[in-house]
């Protein structure tokens, strides 16, 4: 079977999530050069957009993709068939998608990544709105997680993976461990993704985001 060709950054919360899904699914896959583009008729890859190859089919968009790595390709299932945890997987992912990456990833990140790539002083402060609209964000995954141990239940699912990325990023900053007491169902769920092999074996080396990673 011809590997998935994977174009976007390595380090991108996105990309990482897809990986960690291709990973539980025991699929050999290739990262794409910085300067290769995906081929077919999709046009140009717009930035910071993830897109995947596979076997001269294109998708476009990291949920289209979780979906259909996990609908595709051989291994684990990844999706539940029961109604209520499929739901609560479903439920997970919008929050994800709406309201956790722009504002945990999109604000609280990149303000991170400003301070390391400027000499601007940021303050260690968030403004009341962002902080207002992460705690919401927090606490709706922290709902949907209810007693886990996973989002859909007892089942690690596309929920699970596509979170875990930006959880490696927030919460080694002091913003995390603000938002997400250790001691919390979330930060006890952090503590189960940090066990997952997937989660270690997709570590990036390079890339934008790389630098915030404990270590990097």
């Amino acid at each position: 079977m011809p590997q998935p060709v994977i174009f976007g950054d390595p380090s991108s919360i996105m990309v990482r999530g897809i990986l960690i899904v291709l990973t539980e699914k025991c699929i050999p896959y290739r990262l794409a050069e910085e300067s290769e583009q995906p081929r077919g008729d999709l046009g140009e890859q717009l930035p910071g957009e993830t897109v995947i190859e596979h076997s001269g089919f294109l998708v476009r968009g990291a949920e289209s993709i979780l979906r259909y790595v996990d609908e595709a390709l051989p291994g684990a299932r990844l999706q539940p068939e029961a109604p209520r945890q499929r739901a609560r997987m479903n439920r997970a992912l919008e929050i994800f998608f709406r309201e956790a990456v722009p504002v945990l990833g999109g604000e609280i990140l990149r303000r991170n990544l400003a301070s390391a790539f400027t000499d601007e002083w940021i303050s260690p402060d968030l403004p009341e709105t962002v902080a207002r609209l992460a705690r919401r964000a927090v606490g709706r995954l922290s709902e949907v997680l209810d007693g886990g141990p996973f989002f859909a239940g007892d089942m690690f699912t596309l929920a699970d993976a596509a979170v875990a990325p930006l959880f490696a990023y927030l919460m080694p900053l002091p913003e995390g461990e603000a938002l997400i007491a250790r001691a919390s169902p979330l930060g006890s769920w952090w503590g189960r993704m940090l066990e997952r092999d997937s989660l270690r074996r997709t570590k990036p080396e390079n890339g934008v985001f790389a630098m915030l990673l404990p270590g990097a």
